[in-house]
């Protein structure tokens, strides 16, 4: 496809999209209903007609391109897999995949896809020093004409293992140089151990005391306030066996 032709068919065809959908949330119908359907083959028609391009589907199915998942207290790394067939009567290469993190890595099967063959995108992501919800993707580039391109994600809800509030200690130039407090909550003192705390810069006092079982209390005063200046204060835990490090900020600002 020329690539004036490939520019005007996307600008007609997201022309279309944002004309239906505002058209059917002005009508209180919502942005999707049995009747979006008809309308759309119709759009394609007329994209056809004006372009001179007929509009295939993309030879790649995929079974999911969104996956979510919960891990496992501890967990290191989460491995997951995006399958896909060969729909089209061509072979796909897969050109590249990119990753929208250094903590991920994905790599396909096999570089080629015969006509009706399937396979599958294997993604692995890395989950040390995270907590929460992570979302990351992939984006994959094949040379299918009709469907270059498509993005897999991947939602992974980490458990709290060590809650930390707050996370950040902030002080504004001239204050008073006082104390200020994190609390630590471990979630599970069964399987999970503080071991220590550590702060590079020596202008930053720390402390940390056991409240009770599973409730700490980390203190940082800075020495003076004069000028702006942070750290990392590096908390250091024993999680399942395993060393994890969670960092609390401080700053002068």
């Amino acid at each position: 496809m020329d690539s004036w032709a490939t520019q005007f068919h996307l600008t007609v065809w997201r022309g279309c999209s944002a004309g239906i959908t505002g058209w059917r949330k002005s009508a209180g119908l919502g942005e999707g209903g049995p009747q979006i359907g008809c309308v759309m083959k119709v759009a394609v028609l007329i994209l056809a007609i004006l372009t001179g391009v007929v509009v295939c589907p993309a030879a790649l199915e995929w079974k999911t391109t969104d996956l979510a998942l919960t891990a496992q207290p501890g967990q290191q790394a989460i491995s997951v897999t995006f399958p896909f067939r060969n729909a089209g009567d061509r072979p796909v290469r897969i050109v590249s995949l990119d990753p929208s993190c250094s903590c991920m890595s994905a790599a396909p099967d096999k570089a080629v896809c015969a006509p009706g063959e399937s396979g599958e995108i294997r993604v692995e992501l890395a989950l040390a020093g995270y907590s929460s919800r992570v979302r990351r993707s992939v984006a994959v580039a094949t040379d299918d004409a009709n469907g270059r391109f498509a993005e897999l994600t991947l939602t992974v809800e980490i458990p709290e293992l060590i809650v930390i509030t707050p996370r950040f200690l902030f002080w504004r130039v001239g204050d008073t140089p006082e104390e200020r407090v994190a609390e630590i909550v471990v979630t599970d003192p069964k399987t999970i151990t503080l071991d220590g705390i550590e702060c590079a810069n020596p202008h930053f006092q720390t402390q940390l005391s056991a409240r009770q079982p599973g409730v700490f209390r980390l203190t940082i005063r800075p020495a003076d306030t004069r000028q702006p200046d942070e750290a990392m204060v590096h908390l250091n835990a024993i999680v399942g066996g395993r060393s994890q490090t969670y960092v609390i900020y401080a700053a002068v600002k």
